[in-house]
């Protein structure tokens, strides 16, 4: 005997209420059943390029999925940036940004997006630290040594980068407004014509990460000054921390995955457990410590704090006068 037609729809209602009350991971279970596109902001064989292919095989491993890396380059990384604000919110889409998200937002002309508010966080997945290399030209031993000479030698001095807003940039612009010195800026457009000009001494310095110069370092044709870490790398355990002269100094090169605002929680979660393991597989630690790149993974929590601490500092350079808006 069935229950009468109003009283069935009743149950029903009630059953689909309840329902909706029980956690429910039925995308997150089921994700992904299809390919997945990794956005990249910058070009081909970059560190950024690396960091994010080695992530995105080990998810393709894990997944059984595809995990199809696209580089869109162009606008110092806003072109790529723009284009996964905009992509679909169903987890197929996911961007592997680098610290220029923050920068960007600041001191880009116009951005099209919002680091906060158009992404949905997932994890870290790398830091990198850099070097002050310097011409071994330049009668300096030390970080507080380049800050007397270049007092003592005002105009002297320049420094080369080839993205504005990069940690190479960001990095020098703060060791000048924060010791007081003129050091002019020279800008390039690949790195190997830098290096070429650092060597031969047509510029001074130059931030970057160890593996672009540790061979003409160990040569003696550079010297590094500094790191931009809390501590000694081993790759160069005769250059202290830059905060050990400039307590304020602070910049560092960051990864992560981060998927367009309103991706559904659930696949959010499963995204972050599993580029989490990722970055504690033995063979990934290992590939990215080859490109200078320490393996760290978050919870998309911290992302997002870390986050908004990187889009404070770049406010209060600008605010000093440190960075100017392009």
């Amino acid at each position: 005997m069935h229950p009468p037609k109003k009283v069935a729809s009743v149950l029903t209602l009630a059953v689909a209420a309840f329902a909706g009350t029980l956690p429910t991971n039925s995308l997150g279970q089921t994700y992904p059943a299809k390919p997945v596109r990794g956005i990249v902001a910058f070009g081909t064989g970059g560190q950024s390029d690396v960091v994010a292919r080695v992530i995105a095989q080990k998810l393709s491993e894990r997944w059984n999925q595809a995990v199809v890396i696209e580089n869109r380059a162009g606008a110092n990384g806003n072109i790529g940036t723009e284009v996964a604000a905009k992509s679909t919110a169903d987890g197929y889409t996911l961007y592997f940004p680098t610290s220029s998200l923050a920068v960007n937002a600041i001191i880009a002309p116009n951005p099209a997006y919002d680091p906060i508010r158009d992404f949905s966080p997932v994890s870290l997945t790398g830091i990198a630290e850099a070097v002050l290399a310097i011409n071994a030209a330049v009668p300096v031993q030390s970080v507080q040594e380049l800050i007397a000479y270049a007092r003592a030698n005002p105009g002297k001095l320049n420094y080369g980068t080839t993205s504005l807003g990069a940690t190479g940039h960001i990095g020098v612009e703060q060791i000048k407004s924060i010791a007081g010195i003129q050091v002019a800026l020279i800008p390039y457009t690949n790195i190997a014509n830098l290096i070429a000009d650092l060597l031969s001494g047509r510029i001074s310095m130059f931030i970057t990460p160890p593996a672009s110069v540790i061979s003409h370092i160990q040569s003696g044709k550079l010297r590094a000054l500094g790191v931009t870490g809390s501590k000694r790398l081993s790759l160069l355990p005769e250059a202290p921390p830059i905060t050990e002269t400039l307590p304020d100094f602070r910049v560092s090169s960051w990864y992560a995955v981060v998927a367009p605002a309103r991706t559904p929680a659930d696949i959010i979660s499963k995204i972050n457990a599993d580029t989490r393991w990722a970055t504690i597989q033995p063979d990934v630690r290992e590939r990215l410590a080859q490109t200078g790149v320490e393996a760290v993974g978050s919870t998309s929590e911290e992302l997002r704090a870390h986050i908004q601490r990187e889009v404070a500092t770049i406010e209060g350079l600008v605010q000093r006068g440190a960075l100017q808006k392009q």
